[in-house]
Order: C-alpha cells, then structure tokens, then sequence
C-alpha cells in the first residue's frame, strides 16, 4: 500500500517537466449549455482534449485479456475532480463512431452530471431502479452528440437502499447488450459505501487523485475499503497537476499505476 501511495505523490514532481500550458476555462456555459469545464465538448481541438484522448488510449490497453465495458469513476473525497474528470472521458469516448457511450449519474446525493450537460436532473437512475421509469426513455437517443446520459434523478429513498446490488445489477446486465462503455459517476469512497456497491459490480474502478490535495492516509483508506468491497482500482486519474486554480485543468495516468497492485 505504501508503494502505491508514495508513487501517487510522486507523480506531480515527476511531471512537472512535461506538463503542457495551462488552460483557462472562458465562460461558465458552452454550446448546448454544457458547462465549460467539459472541454472535451466545448472545445475539442484544445490540447486538455487531447489529454482525454491519450487517457482514452491508456483506457482501450488497460486490460487487453478481458473486455472492460463498465467504468466507476470514484474519488476518495469530494472536490478532487472526479464529475468532471468523468464527464469528458464520456465525451472522448463517445467520438468513437464505432462505439456506443452511456454516462450514468451513480452519485444520487451530490448529483451534477444533469448540469454539467444542460439537462433536466430527472428522471433518472433512482426513477428506474425503484421502477416509475424505463431505461428505454434514456437509450432511444443520445442527450448530447453521440453520448447518452442517464441522470440521478430523483431520490425519494435511501440512496444506498435504492443502489441495493438486486436492484442495480440488472439494471446494469441489460444495458451491457446495449453499449460498449458505461461510465458511471460514483460517490466518494470515504463519504458513502455506494462506490464499493457500484464498483464491485464494473469491470474497472478507476479513483480520481487530486495533485498537492489528496492525503495519504486517504488515498490508502479509499484503497483498502475498495479491496475489501472486491473493488480494486485498476489504475488512477491524476488532476489538477498544477495546482493553481481550479479552473485549470490538466489530466493524466501514471503508467506505474496502470493495474493496482502490478509488480515493477
């Protein structure tokens, strides 16, 4: 666990000789209304985009044995970057023409993806898990470009109740015949249990390391809960590598942590 962890720390310090210019979001809303930190959508010839593709590409060789097609996007706490980290790996995905995208809102307490993309918060997932919606309403067609986006909706019960596995596993079995990839957006591990619920259920659980912020002592108590939920990350996203301002933005995978647990 140390290893991993002190590997994590390190990355800033390794990166620093090649991080690319900074990138200031201009305004708060882009086309369609998608918020401007989905740079991906707003501006996809700026090199942050291209930053999301390289993590695409780490993505497609991250388990070349076995097909990876659902993805929980987690972070250890909240305010690290992981809604936004998740929102344009979506996008980036989605321009595969040959690939079809669905980005769910797995975080039913602090849900932001419905405003992240200009769209209504509901209905949504919790509407098809307790059954007053049909996952047919949120796959007839993308919600922006080619991606199609399953909100929270709107949570009526406990949000772990309602993430019971009995409930969500065959919501997730059905829409596995549908698509190539589905992103969900998940708490954080050391707030709420429903990433460990989500992620045991995905192919890959990816968390989301904010540079210059994440503690140590975190990153292993989001790890250990992980492993213990028969979650365990196959690799980890660093943001904010700067560490400036918050609206600057640059994305990476240190390629020593591409599979937890990979021996050097």
């Amino acid at each position: 666990m140390n290893k991993i962890t002190s590997a994590i720390q390190s990355i800033g310090k390794e990166l620093g000789k090649y991080l690319p210019r900074l990138y200031i979001v201009r305004e708060a809303k882009g086309r369609d209304g998608v918020d401007g930190r989905v740079i991906a959508y707003v501006d996809r010839s700026s090199h942050i985009s291209e930053q999301y593709k390289t993590l695409r590409t780490n993505l497609y060789s991250l388990s070349p044995d076995k097909s990876i097609k659902t993805i929980a996007i987690t972070s250890s706490q909240s305010w690290e970057g992981k809604t936004v980290t998740c929102c344009n790996l979506a996008v980036t995905l989605s321009y595969d023409k040959e690939k079809k995208v669905l980005l769910i809102d797995a975080d039913l307490r602090k849900s932001a993806v419905h405003a992240m993309f200009g769209l209504p918060g509901e209905p949504g997932l919790s509407e098809i898990l307790d059954g007053r919606e049909t996952i047919a309403r949120f796959t007839a067609k993308p919600a922006r470009g080619d991606l199609y986006i399953i909100p929270a909706g709107n949570v009526k019960d406990d949000p772990t109740g309602i993430l019971h596995p009995a409930r969500i596993e065959p919501v997730i079995s059905r829409l596995k015949q549908e698509f190539d990839y589905i992103i969900f957006d998940t708490p954080p591990v050391l707030e709420f249990t429903d990433a460990c619920i989500v992620g045991a259920l995905c192919d890959a659980v990816i968390p989301v390391v904010k540079a210059a912020s994440t503690q140590e002592h975190a990153i292993e108590d989001m790890v250990n809960l992980l492993v213990e939920a028969q979650a365990a990350p196959k690799a980890f996203i660093l943001t904010n590598a700067h560490h400036l301002l918050d609206s600057h933005y640059s994305f990476y995978k240190y390629k020593h942590l591409m599979t937890y647990g990979k021996k050097e």
